[in-house]
């Protein structure tokens, strides 16, 4: 009995044996063909950071962070993480041959700091160095295109374009740490926000009739509208903006492109230019005589004193930045301000909605006063009251709302004392108004910004000009909007465009 259980045991025991023997070699067998696997990936790794790997005809090298391109042939494609580990690549070095690099050969290339280029090169592709380290980079001389986005994100803090280069994409420099770029007489297009957020932006040399590449973006009605923007704010992360300092022309000013400029405190025109020059950093006619610009980012102007003419579009013109204006001076010798026909104002770009004016002229014309009166909102406060001090104008004795000039001229009927005329939108509804006899001629705009449902004209009233009228206060049976003129005078004449909105005006004669 007992022999039988020692054979019993010596089986039992010899069983478990065999089992962890199994057990063990099968764990030694894993071990060893994990370490095996690794020894193939960390083979495979390092056989992918230093390959030689042809691609269409060229080739590319990598070998201790070091990427060098050949060109045979056929164009080699993007570094891509199938191909290339991208974390791997610090410098390129671009060999002669190569005449074009392709979109977004080396984009997301964090680490990759420097790059060499060969004269051969043509074009560099959209997006090919967006967001990498590269701090600087020496353009080839017979470069002709860079594409749109090809340096984005970049740290590059200077950079010099050769003067082989045309055509310049959009925004093909933004969010770069630029200070200062020259961009040469031979670029012929230039695309929208070339600088866009470039913070440390403070000068641009530039073209100054270079072309915009305008970019089509769909509404909301599907219909297309073109950004034309060329430089955006400097925004800082809190979303306020610093101004560039000087934008300075290389070339004859197309007046069109300033529009595009953002804030900039300076311009500086070419001494070759044959209609301009600039006069402490303001662009005036070639003789000096009349003022044609006024810099987005100037926060003070003060007209030159050798001026006898400003135009409403230097400070009117419709523009794509904000204006930083806080006051301007008009000295002595300005007497008169001329406007365009075909100009379309935007005064709503004004970040100083208080603006100061300094009259210093010992006259102005009527038609003078009118314009600067109309042609910005934010600065009627402090013009009605220098208009005042000057003799210029006075207050109607009759209804010391209506801002009168010389000869009966009716230029506005003021805003109530308790509303803000410079900080709201608020109209007013015109009621059983009645127009002095004293008044000969009520102005352009004079009544913008009310709805008039009765107005009574005197005799005095002889002519009303265009726009006198922004809007009517009745509605028909229909809902079309419409006002009631009662005039008195046989032989008055009223502007078919008196009344802005185009609304239908019932003209009742009394006698």
């Amino acid at each position: 009995m007992k022999k039988e259980k020692y054979i019993i045991s010596r089986k039992l025991i010899g069983g478990l044996l065999l089992k962890n023997i199994i057990v063990f070699g099968v764990f030694i067998l894993a071990a060893a063909a994990t370490m095996f696997m690794q020894s193939d990936k960390t083979l495979a790794a390092k056989k992918k950071t230093n390959s030689y790997i042809k691609i269409l005809g060229g080739s590319m090298q990598l070998k201790n962070g070091v990427l060098t391109i050949q060109k045979k042939g056929d164009p080699f494609v993007a570094v891509n993480e199938t191909v290339l580990p991208k974390k791997s690549i610090r410098k390129v070095i671009v060999k002669e041959g190569v005449t074009w690099l392709p979109d977004e050969v080396f984009k997301d290339c964090k680490n990759l700091k420097t790059v060499i280029l060969p004269n051969s090169l043509k074009t560099i592709g959209i997006s090919a160095f967006n967001n990498t380290a590269v701090k600087s980079i020496k353009l080839p001389k017979n470069l002709k295109v860079i594409k749109k986005w090809a340096f984005e994100g970049c740290n590059i803090e200077k950079i010099n374009i050769p003067k082989s280069v045309e055509r310049i994409g959009v925004q093909a420099f933004c969010y770069t740490k630029i200070k200062n770029i020259t961009i040469p007489k031979s670029v012929k297009k230039l695309g929208i926000g070339v600088l866009d957020g470039c913070k440390k932006l403070e000068t641009v040399t530039m073209p100054g009739d270079v072309e915009v590449i305008k970019v089509p973006k769909p509404s909301i009605d599907n219909d297309f509208f073109s950004c034309t923007d060329l430089f955006y704010y400097k925004r800082r992360d809190d979303g306020s903006s610093d101004p560039i300092k000087k934008v300075k022309f290389t070339t004859a000013l197309n007046t069109d492109i300033l529009k595009r400029l953002a804030e900039c405190e300076s311009y500086e025109v070419s001494s070759k230019d044959p209609r301009f020059k600039s006069v402490d950093g303001m662009i005036y006619s070639k003789d000096g005589k009349t003022l044609v610009r006024i810099p987005l980012g100037r926060k003070k102007v003060v007209i030159s004193d050798k001026c006898s003419t400003v135009a409403t579009r230097s400070y009117g013109y419709r523009t794509y930045g904000m204006s930083v204006l806080r006051e301007i001076v008009f000295p002595k010798s300005v007497v008169k301000i001329t406007s365009d026909d075909d100009l379309n104002f935007d005064i709503s770009h004004y970040k100083c909605k208080n603006i100061k004016v300094s009259l210093n002229m010992s006259q102005l014309d009527n038609k003078s006063i009118q314009r600067l009166w109309t042609t910005n909102k934010y600065w009627k406060k402090s013009l009605k009251n220098e208009l005042l001090r000057k003799g210029f104008a006075s207050l109607n004795e009759k209804n010391e709302r209506m801002l009168m000039l010389a000869d009966g001229y009716l230029c506005s009927y003021l805003k109530k004392e308790e509303t803000d005329t410079d900080e709201t939108e608020t109209r007013e509804d015109i009621v059983g108004l009645v127009i002095p006899d004293n008044v000969k001629t009520i102005g352009t705009e004079a009544f913008s910004e009310y709805d008039i449902s009765y107005i009574t004209l005197e005799n005095g009233v002889e002519f009303i000009e265009d726009y006198a009228f922004e809007g009517c206060g009745l509605k028909d049976e229909n809902d079309n909007w419409y006002a009631v003129v009662y005039v008195k005078r046989d032989n008055i004449h009223i502007s078919d465009k008196a009344f802005a909105g185009g609304e239908s005006v019932r003209i009742v004669m009394e006698k």
